[in-house]
């Protein structure tokens, strides 16, 4: 009797947002979904993990987390909360995966982003490859933006020496047919077009909407960099001129900066801040509005649920969410509207709030193709 292993290994680092564990989760969901026999676990050091799964049938296993910070729309990073460096927990780490794969013998790993992972983590797992035992395969968001762990020779030679598919996380009639040429150009192999990753469209057979559109708007605010504070008293200001009449804000905040932040909502009775967890996914469901920052993760829940919202744009140095906002834009039109975290005024904030929230909160049938985490279970199953 031939021995037990893993039949799919999902890895998604982690650092400074959620996208790339928040799209290896969708996919877990997915495959224990349409494949319930198959053995599948998730790798990350993300500490939010377990709030993603949520009581979907999908284990995984912790690593040490990293942590960042942003200065001058750069990611550096910082000692984590075990209190290692940046380099160490790179070193650790990537003797972890090492014996994790090792152990486990996963038929197929999905790495999400970048070949090498995080601090070149992966690169040890994969230098003890065996073609007969184990087959890696490379997701990729739909706009990749200038990340060098993605574009460098070393990933490119990585992904041409071990990978052996290219899953695309995007949808080509929305953002064009040019990313998928440019990582036909870059890896030497045609990508397999999946559509958008959505958990939430996963979690779709979990989660029970509470209240239909009881609550105004709900406003996400995952972590704060250089800007965000500044950016955080226009917001407020621009709330309270929007005033009560549409009902409930509900502020999710993230980051060491709680605390103090929320205590600038005080006098907004129709204003509430909350830690994120569980309550988020009730309160977008609830809400006829939203505001948030332009990672994949967000713009993708609003997308899954289809409600308008005012999405804001962070001065990051790979422009991947000025590039992607702008392309949502043109198919989505007055239904979601941009601003820039950096320079935007109280008076642009009141006038894209009052847009979104006088939208008639009616069902919206979105034009983006969220069914990318079926399309990669389906594909990783053919290739297993």
């Amino acid at each position: 009797m031939a021995e037990e292993r893993l039949d799919i290994l999902l890895y998604g680092h982690d650092g400074r947002g959620l996208g790339h564990v928040s799209r290896s989760v969708a996919v877990g969901m997915a495959v224990r979904r349409l494949y319930p026999n198959l053995k599948v676990c998730l790798l990350t050091g993300c500490r939010r993990t377990g709030e993603l799964i949520g009581s979907a049938d999908l284990d995984w296993i912790k690593l040490p987390a990293y942590d960042t910070e942003v200065v001058d729309g750069r990611s550096t990073g910082v000692d984590g909360p075990a209190g290692f460096s940046d380099r160490d927990l790179g070193r650790f780490r990537a003797e972890q995966i090492r014996q994790v794969v090792a152990l486990y013998r996963p038929r197929l790993v999905l790495v999400d982003h970048t070949p090498q992972g995080k601090h070149r983590e992966l690169v040890e797992a994969l230098q003890d490859h065996r073609p007969d035992m184990t087959r890696w395969v490379l997701g990729m968001r739909g706009v990749v933006g200038s990340v060098a762990q993605t574009r460098s020779d070393t990933a490119v030679e990585l992904f041409k020496a071990w990978y052996e598919a290219l899953l695309w996380y995007g949808d080509s009639s929305v953002l064009g047919s040019g990313h998928m040429a440019r990582l036909a150009s870059l890896y030497g192999i045609e990508a397999v077009e999946c559509g958008y990753v959505s958990r939430l469209a996963e979690q779709g057979e979990i989660v029970q909407p509470a209240g239909y559109r009881r609550y105004g708007c709900t406003v996400s605010i995952p972590w704060f960099s250089g800007d965000t504070a500044v950016f955080f008293k226009k917001l407020v200001e621009a709330v309270s001129m929007a005033g009560p009449g549409f009902g409930r804000f509900r502020f999710f905040l993230g980051g060491d900066q709680y605390q103090a932040i929320s205590q600038q909502l005080q006098g907004l009775d129709f204003c509430s801040a909350e830690p994120f967890g569980d309550q988020y996914i009730e309160a977008l469901f609830g809400s006829r509005s939203a505001v948030i920052f332009g990672g994949y993760n967000s713009l993708v829940d609003i997308l899954s649920i289809g409600i308008p919202a005012l999405v804001v744009r962070r001065g990051m140095a790979d422009n991947e969410q000025h590039e992607h906002l702008d392309a949502l834009l043109a198919s989505m039109k007055s239904r979601l509207i941009g601003v820039d975290e950096s320079g935007c005024s109280v008076e642009s904030l009141y006038r894209g709030l009052q847009s979104i929230l006088e939208i008639t909160p009616d069902p919206f049938e979105s034009p983006v193709d969220i069914g990318g985490a079926e399309a990669a279970a389906r594909h990783l199953f053919t290739m297993l």
